[in-house]
């Protein structure tokens, strides 16, 4: 088997089960809320937790991933996240539960930067814009796992959620896959000294790009487990609604990745952050309640979202090699940090008002945050005309 496709394989196992142990958590809110006495605000800032020490993870590790290489820091970083999923499995008090989560989060930040450029660079230059897409189909993959571990662990999860989350753990086996199919990898001049400041313009609107898509996102899906069966939903086509919705999202990371090697990369962003704002409001409807027919607004704002691979994958495409990783890591793991604070902000909202006004709230905060992408992608130049990014030839 070609190294491209071992690069592509555990690239993509590994970010799935980052995807499946970052959000596990938001199907047992009520669950944690009862065993460790605490509000819907708190669990949001356990979910928030793993975003902010992903963005920790994604600079400090990002940067050994450029010295020491990818695939060493890729495996370390999957071992940790997976590990830690266990500790919070059985963390005894809130202390634990917290710190675990946060360190958990380092790890993740750490394999986002490592693995998404270690499948990058294995891959061959006419098929990177189509295996971005497949490793960031990971997401959906990883989310879409969680909904039909819920629904195995359904029957009995109000007493056997510990079992449920430790699941978690699973993803440790990715790392002897890892170790050995995929070999060592690029060897990179790392003498050659890489200033941020140099990438300010990219970085910036990258950072903007995909805190909007990861706020709007989270925005919805870290609530609509709690706030569906409010509404009359049944936990269980929760469950199958989370599943179709992540598989709906796999594909549109991969036809987007594809559609980005033959269309305007503009294009792409601004059409799909517009579909994922006009369909917001059908997910999350302010005018009725909720009902199974939402998942129609659900699979079309998904597909929407479906875009923003797109976004690190241009930021790929203009940093020098030496530095993707830290750059990557920053400006992904700060959108995912950002939609954590409004994933916190929501939570907090959430505690004084009904369940009716909340979703108005969501649907506002979605508004403005595909708004931000639409208009930041609309000043995305040709790399031609762009004088601030340091172009670097790949071959």
């Amino acid at each position: 088997m070609k190294d491209y496709i071992n690069a592509t394989i555990s690239s993509t196992a590994a970010w799935t089960g980052n995807i499946y142990d970052l959000t596990i958590l938001t199907y047992v809110y009520i669950e944690l809320e009862k065993y460790y006495h605490i509000t819907l605000v708190d669990v949001s800032l356990l979910f928030a937790l793993g975003l902010i020490g992903r963005f920790f993870g994604g600079v400090y590790l990002g940067n050994m991933s450029d010295k020491h290489g990818s695939r060493h820091i890729m495996i370390i970083s999957t071992l940790g996240y997976a590990l830690f999923a266990g500790v919070m499995a059985f963390s005894p008090d809130v202390i634990i539960l917290f710190t675990a989560r946060f360190i958990q989060g380092i790890f993740m930040g750490g394999e986002w930067a490592s693995g998404s450029v270690l499948g990058y660079e294995f891959a061959p230059q006419n098929k990177r814009g189509i295996i971005f897409g497949i490793i960031q189909s990971g997401y959906g993959i990883g989310y879409a796992l969680t909904g039909v571990t819920y629904l195995l662990f359904l029957p009995t999860i109000a007493v056997n959620w510990r079992y449920f989350l430790i699941t978690g753990a699973i993803p440790l086996i990715i790392a002897p896959y890892t170790l050995f199919k995929v070999p060592k990898g690029i060897i990179k001049n790392n003498k050659e000294k890489i200033k941020l400041m140099d990438y300010k313009r990219p970085l910036i609107k990258s950072m903007v790009m995909l805190s909007g898509f990861f706020a709007a996102y989270f925005s919805i899906f870290s609530f609509y487990p709690t706030i569906a069966p409010s509404f009359g939903i049944s936990p269980s086509t929760v469950g199958y609604m989370m599943i179709i919705t992540s598989l709906v999202i796999t594909g549109a990371f991969i036809i987007f990745g594809n559609l980005a090697m033959r269309i305007s990369k503009k294009i792409l962003l601004i059409s799909g952050a517009a579909v994922a704002l006009i369909f917001a409001w059908f997910a999350m409807p302010v005018f009725h309640v909720l009902s199974p027919f939402s998942l129609f607004g659900l699979v079309i704002f998904t597909i929407g979202i479906g875009s923003m691979p797109i976004v690190p994958l241009l930021l790929m495409e203009r940093i020098n090699p030496v530095a993707r990783g830290t750059i990557s890591g920053i400006s992904y793991n700060f959108g995912a940090l950002f939609g954590g604070v409004i994933s916190v902000i929501i939570g907090f909202v959430g505690d004084y008002i009904v369940y009716s006004a909340l979703i108005i709230v969501i649907d506002i905060t979605t508004l403005l945050c595909l708004i931000s992408v639409i208009l930041t992608a609309s000043t995305i130049k040709k790399r031609a005309d762009t004088d601030n990014y340091k172009i670097v030839n790949d071959a």
